[in-house]
This record gives C-alpha cells, sequence and structure tokens, in this order.
C-alpha cells in the first residue's frame, strides 16, 4: 500500500505511538523474507524479528519466550492486517493495563443488523447490537497475566476478563480487495 506492506504500515504504528519499547516480528516461515525486509526499512533497534510457528498462538510463545517480559511489563499483541490503528487506540490499550486491567482491547461499535441464520441459511433471529462490539487490536496483557492463562484462550478472549477501550474505524481490518482499496483510497486522501 502506497510502496508498503501491511505489515510495515502496522510496525511504523506501533513504533510511532510513543508507548512501545519494543516490537516483535514473528511468523511462519512464509513470510521471514517480508518481516527483514520490514526490519531493514523501519530502521529501528527496537523492532526484532523472531521466527514464528505454524500459526498465531505458536508464534506468540516463540515471541514471548525470546524477550522473557518482566511481570509488569505491558504485552501487545497486534495484527499487521489491521495497519492503520491510530496512536490513540494503541495508548489506550496501554492505559487501561497500566491501570488494572489484566487484558484490554479497542473496540468498535456494530452499526449493521446482526442475523442469526440455521445451516439451511433461514434467518432465526436478528441479535441485539446494543451490545455487540467489533473487536480490533493491538490486544493487550500484562505478562503476569499471561504467565497464569493458557495463551491461546487469552488471545481468543475465552475465559478471561477484558478491558474495552475505544476502537477507532482506522483500525478496521484490511484483507480483501475491497478492503485493500478503501485503505488506498484512505492512504491517497491522506497525502
Amino acid at each position: 500500500m502506497r510502496g508498503a506492506s501491511l505489515l510495515a504500515h502496522a510496525v511504523h504504528g506501533l513504533v510511532d505511538s510513543g508507548c512501545v519499547d519494543r516490537v516483535v516480528i514473528t511468523g511462519p516461515q512464509s513470510v521471514h523474507t517480508e518481516c527483514a525486509k520490514v526490519i531493514a526499512e523501519v530502521g529501528d533497534s527496537r523492532v526484532v524479528f523472531v521466527p514464528g510457528g505454524a500459526g498465531r498462538t505458536e508464534s506468540a510463545r516463540r515471541a514471548l519466550r525470546a524477550v522473557e517480559p518482566r511481570a509488569r511489563d505491558i504485552v501487545l499483541v497486534h495484527e499487521p492486517t489491521r495497519p492503520f490503528t491510530p496512536a490513540e487506540s494503541i495508548r489506550a490499550v496501554v492505559a487501561a493495563l497500566r491501570s488494572g486491567a489484566p487484558a484490554a482491547v479497542p473496540v468498535e461499535p456494530v452499526t449493521d443488523t446482526v442475523k442469526v441464520v440455521d445451516s439451511y441459511g433461514d434467518v432465526r433471529r436478528t441479535t441485539d447490537r446494543e451490545t455487540l462490539r467489533r473487536a480490533q487490536s493491538p490486544r493487550g496483557f500484562t505478562a503476569e497475566f499471561l504467565r497464569s492463562v493458557d495463551l491461546a484462550e487469552a488471545l481468543e478472549f475465552v475465559g478471561v476478563s477484558v478491558r474495552a477501550v475505544p476502537g477507532h474505524p482506522s483500525g478496521a481490518r484490511v484483507d480483501t480487495p475491497f478492503e485493500r482499496a478503501v485503505a488506498e483510497a484512505l492512504l491517497e486522501e491522506r497525502q
């Protein structure tokens, strides 16, 4: 996007947020070359690469083992498919963790009508969107909390208390061709 990968935009956003001391890029073998390119492009010694595993959870485990965070450290898990997460969303997650939340995530209200369908494709009910939120990224945790739970469940927020902080429309996922086209248009408008 505009000469930079989604990963590069995401890393720049974390580094530029003003509240991140270190960025660990990790992923499966298939992305190692891109990760090395991004690290060289960013040119910041706080950004390092750790070879990841086959999936997100194993990659996160390897990153945590490599950096060995202290109990009071804050760990953010950010998705490169959310490359334009604004600094205020990142700072809000960090602030929630510093105020005592064990886990935090930026969220946005769901504005579409959500239908529940059965296996035949028939609509069975409409879900009340008043309490629904779209989770964004980064997902934040205290290192102490991560040591006390199953990492896979923590990353999915299964059975854990998570503080919701205000998200931002710019924190939306960029994955499909349509989402990429929208992101390109927004980048062009910013420039």
